[in-house]
């Protein structure tokens, strides 16, 4: 649970962990520079022994590397199988996670960037395994040498960088050319994705929930047109196989500050989750217990609803079909116009 798809920083355990549900979110809008997951385990041996059975790749040990890590254990009922984050240098798993180098670091991060999207977690769902052993993602594909490997590093960069942990490699990889690029959505203008500085620094990471999204909906659409996919194939695979993913985002919405609020728990967002635990405690009014029935009232009645300066109107309504397909267009437009070189 501690990393999700292209988040090393989901959840880390309470103190005193007791079950695997024990955990709890961290909030991306307030995570510091620097941040070391609290675990469950440690070393059964001295520094010495533990170092000197470290794998080594190239004459290093495989913690220096940067590498993609994802859950070995997996099904196909779950909203999204395939769980891939990149993993900073001096960062070790146990054999719950796997975890993986290959080439170069630019390779190693478009890699990370192509597994965070649906065509490859359709890939995971349709195999029907249980486990995600390297002889599985083996199998996978990984095209070189698109025009769209600038925009997709960009956006999963922006996703996976979130701490100064990943700043050397920010800075190997950081492109001029991302300083043009931009979201496909014209009215998510107001949260700006080009313009980066070269050197890694907190505002590098995106943040906000709705903007975490719109990267991750414009890296399905990215992989489907690397992969050789068309839009409809690419929102096939999102009908068919991600139903849980569905009905999640059947009932969800984003303030205008792009914070989420979901009528499934599973789903809700940080301060979300926040506000109706306080509500729950009696430090909020009774019916912030349950913030989509209140989001439900304000879309019947804009009127009857005091967000207390916790959300901002107006609201967003994801759909996820229109959005990836808007933003498959819109990159094979830019294309097309020689936009990419």
């Amino acid at each position: 649970p501690h990393f999700t798809i292209a988040t090393s920083f989901a959840k880390q355990p309470n103190e005193c962990c007791k079950h695997n549900q024990d955990y709890s979110d961290w909030d991306l809008e307030t995570l510091p520079e620097h941040a070391t997951p609290r675990t469950n385990y440690k070393r059964a041996c001295d520094p010495d022994t533990y170092q000197s059975r470290l794998d080594h790749w190239n004459g290093k040990p495989a913690t220096q590397h940067v590498r993609v890590g994802w859950r070995a254990m997996t099904q196909p009922g779950l909203e999204r199988s395939f769980h891939p984050a990149l993993l900073p240098p001096r960062s070790a798993h146990t054999n719950g996670t796997f975890s993986l180098h290959v080439e170069n670091r630019r390779t190693t991060a478009l890699l990370s960037c192509l597994w965070s999207s649906i065509p490859i977690d359709y890939l995971v769902k349709v195999a029907g395994t249980a486990n995600l052993h390297d002889t599985v993602v083996r199998k996978f594909p990984l095209p070189q040498g698109s025009a769209l490997e600038c925009s997709l590093l960009l956006r999963g960069l922006r996703l996976n960088c979130l701490t100064a942990d990943y700043a050397s490699l920010w800075e190997e990889l950081w492109d001029p050319a991302w300083r043009q690029d931009r979201w496909t959505d014209p009215d998510s203008d107001r949260l700006p994705l080009g313009g980066v500085d070269a050197q890694w620094s907190m505002a590098i990471p995106l943040r906000r929930d709705f903007e975490r999204r719109l990267a991750l909906v414009e890296l399905d659409a990215l992989a489907a047109l690397m992969l050789g996919l068309t839009a409809e194939q690419l929102c096939a695979m999102y009908r068919t196989q991600f139903a849980v993913l569905r009905k999640y985002e059947y009932k969800m919405a984003f303030d205008a500050k792009g914070r989420k609020i979901c009528g499934h728990h599973q789903s809700a967002g940080f301060r979300q989750s926040q506000l109706q635990n306080q509500a729950t405690a009696g430090d909020l009014p009774k019916e912030w217990s349950n913030i989509w029935k209140l989001y439900e009232q304000y879309e019947d009645d804009p009127s009857s609803v005091d967000w207390m300066g916790h959300y901002t109107a107006p609201f967003y309504r994801p759909d996820r079909e229109v959005e990836m397909t808007r933003a498959y267009n819109e990159f094979q437009r830019r294309l097309d116009a020689g936009e990419y070189e």
